[in-house]
């Protein structure tokens, strides 16, 4: 529901009690709550991935979590507990390659679609969330540590977040992630830090470099006792980029503390500080794209019409505008959570600051934005018993304000020129949010869920733009059961509806356009699937259909050949999908007496995203994201010195660049290898190639309604061959 209604002085008064009550709380709770805790355990299944090695298993055992640092394994006995699709990503699985964003952490996530729109710049898509959103994506909600990154406008900057710092990632797709309030179509991913208790303690460094003249160096420190521990880390990333006018230069800080009040009360402080500075190499065409990959985009011109006439140039290029995107990024995060022998509260508060710096096109100019949030959250899970059996309930609460001074300049030859807008645009949120966990017996559990969402949307024209206000409530339900075959497998099935707002970019395309009141996208959603384990194959595969009205998707600005999208409601669209991932363990028994693992890795997901009878476009393909997708690596590794993988990732063919399915992108196959040596307890050497083959594939589309009749330059190539190397070393 959309209404037009005054400032949200009310929704600013809810935010405020809440956070005077967690700030009391977590003031006062290293006396008030040191009781004993029970916890509610499942089996733990036996499969050949827990029983790999006998030194591995031991290392796990005795690692023990705490209150706001769970284990590995802790987490993944939470997730077992959801009656839907879920993924999980441990560091040792994307710390073989050259990391440098979230998507290259999400490869092996069936439904997952992550692809490069510049360096460093990730687009990451679940079941089609944020389809083809161009800049500031949306469709997600991501939390670091259960605390929300994604901004109050709706946005989330991906590449905020440092790949090394990372100690395990948690997807939960659609309305699982209502665990933390998400209720949107893509769900939440949860990005768990390494912290001065899970990481091994002492001093460690990692330096790497390769292809494009790439260096990345890192550094952290790591330190635990019985009451405090301590996690910092600092990454500087510095390259020239595989195409012209794409150099890198990024800076990041990420640090936590943790103070233990009793063995069941902790409270824990997160601080991030980042520069992040890119330069963008812009969109090409997709012959150009095919045939001269490494190229910034070209100057587009009007003329001549004569022989010897006047030429105009409408834009120069990124290179004559220095067209780049520059992020600083100052972020404060608290958490505490007490634990009871049957009840667990968690509250937190956070507060963030970040300065845009963002030259593109003339027609768009420099954006300059400085941006403040404030935010704060509460959560309990109760255990408790309904007719005889027991019930976890989940409660919550989670509120969060932001404040952006959007100004826009011109861009003359990379330089600011005159004012062009200035708007102050307001976003909040309140969130509530439900869910109940009834065991009905041995085998059988029944999942209720409710979410309530308020959200306020509101530009303030300073300087030559237009005003506008926006709010949307929603009350989102969700039912799903959880059937346990055994120990080591499950079967799931749930149905729920889904909600999204637009964000602040969407209303105004990044302050280029007047505002433009859009309504929020809603669906239903409908799973089933299963995941576990039997002898030496492991699996997780989900089939899904989402009925969507008013989808958000960027239909691009007629004759703008590709510089600028908007963002409009489609009526009806469809959403529908599998996502299957197997892991083959092979030999297991035969090669584990020789110290040897084999495993033979499987991810496939279809994507089938389509209008709905629309009145123009019928039941063509969605825009922007490939039907199909598959990736596969081969992984040998020995005990604990070294291990050699093969990797693949193959789609047949590639997306549509617009929803008229005029023109659809060549398909392709990239290949790639790592390698690793273990040759001292402290020491370890690391490789890896990257597009073997040196494939020219185009890594990312903006979409249009038709690119027939605008001849956008809408195409990003993917990156050639490259290769790197690195050391690591504790000391």
């Amino acid at each position: 529901m959309t209404r037009y209604q005054s400032p949200g002085y009310q929704a600013l008064f809810a935010l405020i009690l809440p956070i005077i009550f967690l700030t009391a709380l977590q003031c006062c709770l290293s006396s008030a709550y040191a009781q004993g805790v029970g916890q509610r355990k499942l089996p733990e299944a036996e499969t050949e991935d827990n029983a790999e090695l006998d030194v591995i298993q031991v290392v796990a055992m005795a690692q023990q979590g705490t209150p706001t640092a769970p284990t590995t394994d802790e987490a993944r006995r939470e997730l077992e507990r959801i009656p839907g699709a879920i993924g999980f990503v441990e560091d040792d699985v994307f710390l073989d390659d050259f990391t440098q964003s979230l998507g290259d952490i999400l490869l092996f996530t069936p439904g997952v679609y992550a692809d490069t729109s510049a360096q460093r710049e990730s687009r990451i898509s679940v079941r089609g969330s944020g389809l083809n959103s161009s800049f500031e994506r949306r469709g997600i909600t991501v939390l670091r540590d259960g605390v929300p990154i994604t901004r109050a406008s709706g946005s989330t900057e991906f590449q905020e977040v440092d790949p090394l710092s990372i100690h395990y990632v948690e997807v939960y797709k659609g309305a699982n992630g209502l665990r933390y309030g998400a209720a949107s179509l893509g769900g939440a991913i949860n990005i768990v830090s390494a912290t001065g208790r899970t990481a091994e303690p002492g001093f460690s460094a990692r330096l790497e470099g390769g292809s494009f003249g790439s260096l990345r160096g890192s550094v952290r420190y790591a330190q635990a006792d019985d009451d405090s521990d301590l996690y910092i880390s600092v990454t500087g990333l510095d390259t020239n980029g595989f195409r012209e006018h794409s150099d890198v230069s990024s800076l990041y800080g990420f640090a936590n503390a943790g103070f233990k009040h009793s063995d069941k009360v902790e409270t824990r402080f997160y601080l991030t500080a980042l520069s992040d500075n890119f330069e963008l190499a812009g969109s090409l065409s997709l012959e150009d794209a095919l045939s001269n990959p490494e190229q910034a985009a070209r100057p587009v011109t009007i003329g001549p019409f004569f022989p010897g006439g006047d030429v105009t140039v409408l834009d120069p290029g990124p290179v004559a505008d220095d067209w780049d995107r520059n992020l600083d990024v100052f972020r404060l995060a608290s958490r505490t959570v007490a634990q009871w022998d049957n009840a667990t509260l968690e509250g937190g508060v956070w507060t963030s600051y970040r300065q845009l710096d963002h030259a593109i096109t003339r027609f768009a100019g420099i954006i300059d934005q400085q941006e403040r949030e404030f935010g704060a959250y509460a959560r309990a899970t109760l255990e408790r018993s309904l007719f005889s059996r027991p019930i976890s309930w989940t409660l919550g609460w989670q509120g969060n304000v932001g404040d952006n001074n959007n100004r826009r300049w011109e861009n003359i030859s990379g330089e600011r020129g005159e004012l062009r807008s200035s708007s102050d645009q307001d976003a909040s949120n309140i969130l509530l949010y439900g869910q109940g966990d009834l065991a009905l017996d041995e085998r059988w559990s029944l999942i209720a869920g409710l979410q309530y969402l308020h959200a306020e949307r509101e530009n303030q024209a300073l300087f030559n733009d237009t005003s506008g206000e926006l709010n949307y409530d929603q009350v989102n339900p969700r039912l799903g059961v959880l059937y346990r075959v055994n120990d080591s497998a499950q079967i799931f099935a749930n149905i729920n509806r889904d909600f999204e707002p637009p964000s602040t970019a969407d209303l105004t395309a990044g302050g280029a356009l007047d505002f433009t009141p859009l309504l929020a996208q809603r669906s239903w959603t409908a799973e089933i699937g299963s995941r576990g384990q039997h002898d030496f194959i492991a699996w997780d595969i989900a089939v899904y259909r989402s009925w969507l009205d008013r989808e958000l998707l960027d239909f691009g600005i007629p004759g703008a050949n590709g510089f600028l999208s908007f963002t409009d409601n489609a009526d009806n669209t469809i959403h529908q999908g599998i996502e299957l991932g197997f892991d083959i363990y092979i030999e297991p028994q035969a090669l584990r007496d020789l110290g040897l693992q084999l495993i033979w890795r499987h991810v496939y997901t279809h994507n089938d995203f389509k209008f709905d009878n629309d009145a123009e476009f019928g039941n063509n393909q969605l825009a922007g994201v490939p039907r199909h997708l598959y990736v596969s690596e081969l992984r040998l590794e020995s005990v604990r010195d070294w291990y050699v993988t093969v990797n693949a990732r193959w789609v047949p063919d590639g997306p549509f660049a617009d929803f008229a399915n005029t023109t659809q992108v060549p398909g392709y196959d990239i290949w790639g290898m790592t390698a690793g040596w273990n040759f001292h307890p402290d020491w370890q050497v690391f490789f890896s190639v990257e597009n073997i083959f040196d494939e020219v594939f185009i890594a990312n589309v903006t979409t249009n309604a038709n690119q027939e009749l605008e001849n956008g330059r809408l195409f990003t190539p993917g990156q050639g061959r490259g290769a790197f190397a690195g050391i690591s070393w504790k000391f």
